[in-house]
């Protein structure tokens, strides 16, 4: 079997995270290929070569990339054509009460490409402090985080559930 992981990414959880979904489904026993929706050339991309497809955006501001929703619109038909999983990577899925924000962000996704998933997951994404400057520092604590109090040391933290994430992966795969 031959998996398409494609991705959309800010600050590289998302692509890390599809990194290692291509390593466990090769563990598996099958083919992957990671294909980035912003730096790659969608013409030469051959969705009839591919068995499974697992499309993974990251959500700022509310949306996903323009890429990942660009990749969508225009792969649509061999989307629907296919068992497909869409992984919607938020820090509000890293917090019991952002559930349903979070998956509002899967919910506008959907509407506004008109693609119909086989499967999706809410996946926490990170916080990469190092990476932010002032201005990011504070939109991150009074906006992305709204009051919510992450345990310890300010610095990078990663919030995805990696177990819970390769077991969808592994029945994605499977089934």
């Amino acid at each position: 079997m031959k998996v398409l992981v494609a991705f959309g990414t800010s600050e590289g959880q998302t692509r890390k995270i599809s990194e290692a979904i291509a390593v466990r489904v090769r563990g598996i026993g099958d083919d992957a290929q990671v294909f980035d929706t912003a730096g790659s050339n969608l013409a030469v991309l051959a969705m009839d070569s591919y068995d499974k497809i697992v499309v993974a955006g990251s959500v700022h501001h509310k949306r996903h990339q323009d890429s990942v929703e660009d990749f969508v619109m225009a792969k649509l038909s061999e989307l629907e054509r296919k068992p497909t999983l869409f992984l919607s990577v938020s820090l509000s899925a890293a917090f019991p009460e952002g559930m349903a924000e979070a998956q509002s962000y899967v919910d506008t996704f959907v509407a506004s490409t008109g693609w119909k998933p086989t499967q999706f997951l809410t996946v926490a994404g990170a916080l990469q402090y190092t990476e932010y400057d002032y201005f990011q520092e504070q939109v991150i604590e009074h906006i992305v985080l709204k009051g919510r109090k992450v345990e310890g040391p300010k610095g990078d933290l990663e919030f995805t559930d990696w177990p819970v994430l390769f077991r969808v992966i592994d029945s994605f795969v499977r089934s």
